[in-house]
């Protein structure tokens, strides 16, 4: 499958790879604003948070994704990591990733698909999905028509998802789909979530 990159995308986007055997993120993509390529929705005590990646060269440009450059102006990736350990620190599973998320943010990549790229390892290590993911140089299927996203941080919500589970703050705003997977992993573990993901019905 042929996609853009997603950081720590919706769960939708999740139930869309999981299954497939090879996966290739599209790096010759222009960088669009208003997407899911630099932001990720996850829920605070007050309702969906937006934690987006600066960029150098401001939101409007065009410039293919792989050559986007992460802005450290400001120290963007300390405030991502406050924000997860502030909005998950009561989540069941939080504790176990932790460490491997902070490493994240810590790294400091220079280029926006490097950091990414890290970011779905993580992901893809933390869930046990077992698809390849490749260059897409290799896709030798010519007939291989990319895969468009429909969701996006202004409808992220309006998606179902498959399966329900237990959020830290749905008792004050009721249950809300579709956030960001690390919703999901911090709230019922990478195993939970591979299971469900594997199940022969969905």
């Amino acid at each position: 499958m042929l996609t853009d990159y997603q950081y720590f995308g919706p769960i939708c986007f999740v139930e869309l790879i999981y299954k497939q055997k090879q996966l290739c993120f599209d790096k010759e993509a222009p960088f669009t604003k208003m997407s899911f390529k630099n932001r990720m929705v996850i829920l605070s005590a007050q309702g969906p948070l937006n934690l987006t990646i600066p960029i150098l060269g401001g939101r409007e440009q065009k410039t293919a994704i792989k050559d986007v450059l992460i802005s450290y102006d400001a120290p963007w990736g300390v405030k991502h990591f406050k924000a997860l350990q502030t909005c998950y620190k009561r989540a069941p599973y939080f504790e176990y990733y932790e460490a491997d998320i902070e490493k994240l943010y810590a790294r400091k990549k220079e280029y926006l698909v490097d950091f990414l790229d890290d970011c779905h390892q993580f992901l893809q290590k933390s869930i046990k999905g077992k698809w390849e993911l490749i260059d897409c140089k290799e896709y030798k299927n010519e007939e291989t028509i990319k895969e468009i996203l429909p969701w996006h941080p202004n409808n992220f919500d309006k998606f179902a998802i498959q399966h329900s589970y237990l959020q830290v703050f749905k008792s004050n705003k009721g249950f809300i789909p579709n956030l960001s997977i690390l919703d999901w992993l911090f709230c019922v573990g990478g195993k939970e979530i591979s299971k469900q993901l594997s199940d022969p019905l969905m």
